[in-house]
């Protein structure tokens, strides 16, 4: 009798009763793991949540200002399961995480669930590489704890009160949390406009080619910026103008839905040239000086209906660092670049990727 007895607690200490064990994360302000757990035993009762044999872990994360997202994962003796739901308020999604998980330890439950304990207002995320449910979220939370097809036909039987196996798919690998590695994107943008304030010796047209690269909160860019010829200096004495540079910019983003907020400084590495003309001289040469300009500015993009294509409109300060001079032969002064200028150009930008 004695070796019965120790044989049963050896059992019993190697094989611990099962229970519902929850792993609850979610931002400051949420609700946290007690309180959600306290939502499931509300709706099972406390006596179904200690017989349970289920793992379930809930990660609340904040996507957009009043968007918040959950991805729930059950573990059970049948098998294991992942879904993401999205939510305006955080609680929202913590009520939609105690009805599911209630359902996965007693399906019956479902049955005495209240309106707010369906998580009014939570939708399923979009899809990702794991596979999603669409429609409301009864229907969500009905798919993922469905177990066998008679399970919840008929009356529950008084009597019987013997754990409820839930079936749920079986999934892949999990797909990376939102939001951690935004997708790089990359763009061409051709823009024209207009260069002034005496960079040359008067407003000129500006034209503009860029590649850049960025995420979801920043972006570079390398491009080429060319103004074409304008004349200066008198019909005796002048000269015709134009200049050149290739352009590397940083830019943080500012984003609102389709509209994007690039606020960008950057460096001009390029040339002057100056061509000289006029009644008064009596050679005419070319001179190219070296041109070097730091720039602050902003842009507005806008991609209609998050597509590829989008308008862009851009206006830029310009420091000249080296401000070219051109003179005559005899060193009479045609035209000496200011030190400060600007440019705005407006254009389209197509994502490549």
């Amino acid at each position: 009798m004695l070796a019965v007895l120790m044989a049963a607690t050896i059992v019993a200490a190697a094989d611990p009763p099962p229970g519902l064990a929850l792993a609850w994360t979610a931002p400051p302000g949420c609700p946290d793991e007690a309180e959600v757990r306290a939502r499931v035993v509300r709706i099972t009762g406390e006596e179904a949540a200690q017989r349970a044999d289920l793992t379930a872990r809930g990660t609340v994360r904040e996507a957009s200002p009043g968007h918040w997202s959950l991805t729930l994962e059950l573990v059970g003796k049948t098998g294991s399961g992942r879904r993401e739901l999205t939510a305006p308020r955080c609680d929202e999604l913590a009520e939609a995480a105690a009805l599911v998980v209630a359902i996965a330890v007693d399906p019956r439950a479902a049955l005495a669930a209240s309106p707010t304990e369906a998580g009014a207002g939570v939708v399923p995320a979009p899809p990702n590489d794991v596979a999603q449910e669409t429609g409301p979220l009864e229907q969500v939370v009905k798919d993922m704890s469905e177990g066998p097809k008679d399970m919840s036909q008929g009356p529950a039987d008084p009597v019987a009160d013997e754990p409820v196996a839930v079936e749920v798919e079986p999934v892949g690998p999990a797909a990376p949390p939102a939001g951690k590695s935004p997708r790089l994107r990359v763009g061409m943008r051709v823009a024209a406009g207009v260069s002034f304030a005496r960079l040359l010796p008067r407003p000129s047209a500006a034209l503009s080619l860029a590649l850049s690269i960025g995420g979801r909160r920043w972006r570079a860019e390398l491009g080429g910026l060319y103004a074409p010829p304008v004349p200066g200096g008198d019909a005796a004495i002048g000269g015709l103008f134009q200049a050149g540079a290739v352009e590397l910019r940083g830019c943080p983003v500012l984003r609102r839905g389709t509209v994007e907020v690039p606020l960008c400084i950057g460096l001009q590495v390029g040339a002057m040239e100056g061509r000289g003309r006029g009644t008064g001289l009596m050679t005419t040469m070319t001179a190219r000086s070296p041109w070097l300009a730091a720039t602050a500015g902003a842009a507005l993009a806008w991609r209609p209906r998050g597509g590829r294509v989008g308008l862009w409109l851009q206006a830029d300060a310009i420091v000249a660092l080296l401000r070219p001079t051109f003179v005559t032969a005899g060193q009479q002064e045609v035209h000496r670049a200011s030190r400060f200028g600007g440019q705005v150009l407006a254009g389209i930008e197509v994502g490549l990727r």
